[in-house]
């Protein structure tokens, strides 16, 4: 009686978990559907390779079983319960049938070859082995560019030769020697000493050449990570390469015992290898990911700044206060955004909006360096006193600024920041202040040091960013946007209520630094 669809999956995943520990543990990084799909594609490479490591009455018969199962599925879905999960998963993901049939060829090879002479050999046992298990996952991963199936290739044979590195004395006890037997000659090593136990200098130096070799393939397949199409699909295979070279390490650190015994990666280890693949994943996805997303972020801000321009000089909905720190922290999002096209722009932006946060906490507590103010509950989160917005547009402010002179010098890009922040806040002030209540200031008026302070601090910030750089077409026109929606809807709203005095300063400010960035850009 042929099994349930959800019991075979139910299986497949008690088999994986049983018998793959490394991969169930990596595993989790994926979704449900990818996760019991890898499951599925696991339980027919453990029936295949128990066929061989734990052989039944008639080895061959069962691997002529194996594929008919391959050949004819609907036909023999009743001789496995994990079968009809490995079908539905094959369907689905569109895994060629072909791997599978390699897989058991390599297997099969156990059965009738126990030497290996050259290592080009060994590499075709490693490709059908432990390749196509990368190649059938690559499919469940899903892959951008082909390319993907080569570098799979690779990764798989670094993860087979660690398998080999680390059971030569249970092989051995198989019968088998899976190391080239030129490489033995090579250093010395002879099959004797492999059964006696004998770690002789001639060992230690091939284990050193085959696990620089296997170090190699992993090199070489990490290289297709970038190409799988989802972080889930790249922290898995991340975190399988590292616990699988995680074993390398273990060998060296522990002066190659494997004719004694097995090395292991232990849980915790597990866990503490995996925060740095977490840390790889994140890195990369900013660099190479957040580019292409980055540019929905200025469009969000432009489609909200554009009915921002008509109600906010209106006042309408007063009661949406939470409305100010959503638009504030996109805003400040969206400029910050814009800067992944570079991580050093983007993580001197970050840098900024970090600086100016603590120079915001500090003058809250001491009044220095812009005057005794107070921020209302107006704007939430808050930190040390300080809304989160606020921080973040330190780092906006400066990053569109430095953007906008990406073509001129350093001493420059800080006098220009210092007259265009300056500017802005002379109508920020009025707007913050008077119109919405973001902050109080203790006298009730602006004090001539809080400009400076602006200015200074503007300028000090604008040497975070890389100088005498062009930032990237995309970036540069996008500062613009950000720049003037930022204008627009202070100084309508700001126009309004009738301050023409400071729209008229700001103004004559924002003028000059975009005079002087002219002049200094011939």
């Amino acid at each position: 009686m042929q099994i349930s669809l959800h019991g075979s999956y139910l299986e497949s995943r008690s088999l994986t978990q049983r018998y793959a520990r490394t991969f169930y543990f990596a595993s989790w990084f994926l979704t449900p559907a990818r996760r019991n799909a890898s499951y599925a594609i696991y339980a027919f490479c453990r029936t295949a390779d128990s066929i061989t490591d734990e052989p039944p009455q008639n080895p061959s018969l069962a691997l002529d079983q194996l594929r008919s199962l391959v050949y004819e599925p609907t036909a023999m879905l009743h001789l496995y319960p994990w079968a009809p999960a490995w079908y539905d998963t094959i369907q689905k993901f569109g895994v060629p049938r072909e791997y599978f049939l390699e897989l058991i060829a390599g297997v099969e090879m156990d059965l009738y070859k126990s030497r290996y002479q050259t290592f080009e050999e060994l590499y075709l046992y490693c490709y059908r082995v432990a390749s196509v298990v990368g190649l059938m996952m690559t499919h469940i991963l899903g892959y951008r560019d082909k390319e993907a199936l080569y570098y799979a290739e690779k990764l798989g044979v670094a993860m087979q030769l660690t398998n080999i590195l680390r059971d030569i004395g249970e092989d051995l006890r198989r019968g088998r020697i899976y190391l080239p037997q030129e490489e033995l000659q090579r250093y010395g090593c002879t099959e004797e000493d492999f059964v006696a136990g004998r770690e002789t200098e001639g060992f230690y130096e091939l284990m050193r050449f085959q696990v620089q070799r296997a170090r190699g393939f992993y090199e070489e397949g990490r290289k297709g990570i970038p190409l799988l199409i989802d972080a889930a699909g790249r922290s898995t295979v991340r975190l399988m390469a590292n616990l699988y070279e995680g074993i390398l390490d273990k060998l060296e650190s522990q002066n190659y015992p494997s004719l004694r015994r097995r090395v292991y990666v232990s849980k915790p280890e597990k866990v503490y290898r995996t925060f740095p693949e977490i840390a790889k994943e994140l890195t990369y996805t900013m660099r190479e990911g957040l580019p292409q997303a980055s540019g929905l972020y200025p469009w969000l801000v432009l489609g909200m700044t554009l009915p921002a321009l008509v109600v906010v000089p209106m006042g309408a909905f007063p009661g949406w206060w939470w409305m100010d720190s959503f638009y504030l922290l996109v805003w400040g999002v969206a400029a910050l955004g814009i800067l992944t096209f570079s991580m050093r722009w983007l993580a001197a932006g970050l840098g900024a909006a970090v600086i100016g946060g603590i120079v915001e906490i500090v003058g809250v507590k001491t009044g220095f360096p812009f005057g005794e103010y107070g921020y209302t509950s107006t704007l939430a989160p808050q930190l040390g006193g300080v809304p989160l917005a606020i921080m973040l547009a330190w780092g906006a402010l400066t990053s569109i600024a430095a953007l906008q002179t990406s073509h001129l010098s350093k001493l420059r890009r800080a006098v220009f920041s210092a007259i265009w922040v300056v500017g802005i806040d002379i109508v920020l002030e009025v707007f913050a202040t008077q119109v919405k209540g973001y902050w109080v200031w203790k006298e009730n008026r602006v004090p001539l040091q809080n400009y400076l302070a602006w200015g200074g601090l503007a300028a000090v910030l604008s040497f975070l960013f890389p100088g005498g750089a062009s930032a990237a077409a995309g970036a540069y026109r996008w500062a613009w946007v950000l720049a003037f929606s930022l204008i627009g809807i202070l100084w309508l709203t700001v126009g309004a209520r009738g301050y023409w005095a400071e729209i008229l300063t700001g103004s004559t400010l924002v003028l000059l630094a975009y005079l002087v960035r002219r002049g200094y850009g011939k």
